[in-house]
């Protein structure tokens, strides 16, 4: 016996309501749980929560036969973010600091190698602090939240007796490359650098970039927004982009790079083969050069922003058996010198 026309029709109406009903459900989801797919402080089975539990090597800076005293550093809301201060032991006050951010998976203990290789070979102290919610800071994490981190520790690094508070230079993979540029915004007359790897434009690029649901849901599903692309745009510090070809972030540091106009100084460097976590090792001696070579470049530059002044562009370009490294200079009422056989007296690595 076939079924009458109108229990077809509810049939159809249940199934429609159960999809939206599901649909709704999700955005809801991934909206209100989008800090937690995006910041991965704490990851069962797959990271440890703090350093002290993870593997060999990876538990403190002492580990990798680097001096440093555990900090603490308080935000504007009052929330304790614990981390390392790595000193060079001789020449502290003489030598860079690097305040590395983070990105979004895992304790800094997962930091020590990158750390380990820029304390030997280039001497720089480096300073690392856990967002909020990764490792022993309080908290959780957000975006905000992450805003106001990076305001403490570049603040609590630029005010460090212990060091020369006008060779503090920003590193940022991935995420902490727009947590970066975010802190930059509030110190960008008193650092002296910038270094950007394998980070992104924005976070509805990064959306768009996956499943057309997602790109199609964006406007109802995005709680994190990240803007570099604007805020690169308004920088004037020195920018070293470095660039893993494997990496999807590849284009985006292009687009970047072409964005920041402002900025009285810019280097690329773009490493074959490497990805969004392997690039420092994929690049070897030509990343470490490179990063010592912008350090070199940047010493005598003053960051004074003036927009409306006139500018004059210095391009060059030269290319290296491990990568290939492209160089923009902008001189905006400021002289800029250094040459590329300057010997830097923090660097150890063999040329």
């Amino acid at each position: 016996m076939a079924k009458s026309p109108n229990i077809c029709l509810r049939c159809c109406w249940a199934t429609f309501i159960i999809i939206v009903v599901l649909l709704l459900l999700s955005i809801v989801a991934l909206y209100f749980g989008q800090d937690l797919l995006i910041y991965q402080n704490n990851f069962k089975h797959v990271y440890d929560r703090y350093p002290e539990d993870n593997p060999q090597g990876l538990k403190s800076p002492q580990d990798k036969n680097m001096n440093f005293e555990e900090i603490t550093i308080t935000t504007e809301d009052n929330v304790r973010l614990a981390g390392w201060f790595i000193r060079n032991e001789t020449n502290a006050k003489l030598n860079p600091t690097v305040i590395y951010m983070q990105e979004t998976w895992g304790n800094i203990g997962y930091r020590l190698p990158w750390a380990e290789n820029i304390y030997h070979n280039l001497g720089a102290n480096i300073v690392i602090v856990g967002y909020r919610g990764y490792g022993h800071s309080e908290g959780k994490p957000s975006e905000k939240g992450l805003e106001k981190d990076a305001k403490a520790i570049i603040d609590w690094t630029i005010n460090n007796k212990k060091i020369n508070p006008l060779q503090v230079y920003l590193y940022g993979p991935v995420l902490g490359g727009a947590v970066s540029l975010y802190g930059a915004q509030f110190f960008m007359t008193k650092l002296k650098g910038i270094i950007l790897e394998n980070t992104f434009t924005n976070m509805a690029a990064m959306v768009d970039d996956t499943y057309w649901i997602f790109r199609l849901l964006r406007p109802l599903i995005l709680a994190n927004y990240w803007p570099s692309d604007k805020r690169i745009e308004n920088t004037t510090t020195p920018i070293l982009f470095i660039s893993g070809t494997a990496s999807d972030t590849n284009d985006d540091m292009h687009q970047l790079r072409d964005l920041a106009k402002q900025s009285i100084y810019t280097d690329f460097l773009e490493v074959p083969g490497g990805n969004k976590n392997d690039t420092w090792r994929v690049g070897g001696k030509n990343y470490l050069l490179s990063i010592d070579n912008f350090i070199i470049k940047t010493r005598p530059i003053v960051n004074i922003p003036l927009p409306s002044a006139p500018t004059t562009s210095i391009s060059t370009n030269t290319t290296a058996s491990t990568g290939t490294t492209s160089t923009n200079s902008t001189v905006a009422g400021t002289t800029v010198s250094g040459s590329t056989n300057t010997t830097s007296t923090a660097s150890k690595v063999s040329t």
